[in-house]
């Protein structure tokens, strides 16, 4: 997304320089690089450029920016796409207008409420606390164009038998698979790797689950720096979960830190390439913080999917 003149300066240019300021991301300030937009990738054969999503929380905690100017941020900076977790009902005024304005996608929310990572579908009795907590969630996304629902199934109870709160977990995506459908939307189950231990928080326990399900609108976000803390074995997780047609969308971050690639152990490079030999078509979603600015974080991002 030159000539022997120089170009003069339009009003999407101004916006973003207003907006990129408190970020320090303007063109020409130190540390800043001119950064190409989609209509710029370099032509290749194959499967077309990845599609970035940026999310607008972890790399802007340290940016003086409202959600619905970090909206504006990333289309100023040529994306298309954004995620968020949760914001209240004012935000969200705010933010719908950031993304009319500019046209960019909401690809994903938070698809749970505290249930998810408490009592959820594991505890016996309680599944519909957590499927009204859906069904909140999915009126939510319908007004964000039906981004999908980012979702945790509860805590591993360490009282109830794992066969029990398997067969809860199994029951409640499958209705809460037929929720999402109602409202146009997807479950997008993210196995986890926080404290207390939250259920199937490994592909090796997940995947077989999301097959058990086997509901079109219930599928596994891969969240790259979650799985490499449970259990690794990234690339060839990555390549069953996308040959059985399980995961929806990935999810990128470096370990340890959850930071930007480049800064730990995760062999970026390498995972893109692969992802674009497995042909994958989905959503690449930043949820990561940053070592320097957010501008730096979605450099390295958009770098990393135009050289591999």
């Amino acid at each position: 997304m030159t000539g022997s003149t120089p170009p003069s300066i339009n009003r999407r240019e101004l916006l973003a320089a207003s907006i990129l300021a408190p970020l320090g991301i303007v063109a020409g300030q130190r540390g800043a690089s001119p950064t190409p937009t989609a209509a710029m990738s370099p032509a290749r054969a194959g499967p077309p450029p990845y599609k970035l999503s940026i999310n607008i929380e972890l790399m802007f905690r340290s940016a003086n920016l409202s959600r619905a100017d970090r909206i504006r941020a990333i289309a100023a900076k040529g994306f298309t796409g954004y995620s968020f977790w949760s914001a209240n009902a004012d935000e969200r005024a705010a933010m719908l207008k950031a993304q009319k304005e500019t046209g960019i996608t909401c690809v994903s929310i938070v698809g749970t409420g505290p249930s998810g990572s408490t009592t959820g579908f594991t505890r016996p009795g309680v599944a519909n606390t957590l499927l009204n907590e859906i069904r909140e969630r999915v009126e939510i996304a319908k007004e964000f164009g039906a981004p999908d629902l980012i979702s945790f199934v509860g805590l591993y109870q360490t009282d109830v038998p794992w066969d029990v709160q398997r067969a809860g977990i199994v029951d409640g995506l499958k209705r809460a698979g037929d929720i999402a459908a109602a409202g146009g939307v997807t479950i997008t189950f993210e196995p986890l790797s926080d404290l207390p231990r939250r259920a199937l928080d490994r592909t090796a326990e997940a995947f077989p689950v999301i097959a058990e399900v086997n509901h079109p609108n219930v599928k596994l976000c891969f969240d790259i720096y979650h799985l490499q803390r449970t259990e690794g074995n990234i690339v060839v997780n990555l390549r069953k979960g996308l040959a059985d047609k399980l995961i929806k969308v990935v999810q990128i971050g470096d370990v340890p830190g959850r930071l930007e690639p480049g800064t730990g152990e995760i062999n970026y490079p390498f995972i893109f390439k692969e992802l674009r030999r497995l042909n994958y078509l989905g959503w690449l979603d930043t949820e990561m913080g940053t070592s320097s600015t957010a501008d730096h974080a979605m450099d390295v991002a958009r770098k990393l999917s135009l050289e591999n």
